[in-house]
């Protein structure tokens, strides 16, 4: 069988498709597991924030 465009993008919607099957699939299987409470996300989140934060000032200091 010859390559053409059209078999690429035949290809290339197929593999699309069933990467949104399997996206489907892992959502439908995680639907019964319980999120984590917002605040544990959140408190998690600042806390990087502030570390990142502070190390970008320390390193402007140090360049004075």
């Amino acid at each position: 069988m010859a390559d053409t465009k059209d078999g690429r993008e035949d290809q290339a919607d197929d593999a699309e498709e069933r990467q949104r099957e399997r996206e489907l699939e892992e959502a439908l299987e995680r639907d019964d597991e319980d999120e984590p409470p917002a605040d544990e996300v959140d408190d998690g989140d600042e806390s990087a924030a502030d570390d990142d934060e502070e190390s970008a000032e320390e390193g402007d200091s140090s360049d004075e």
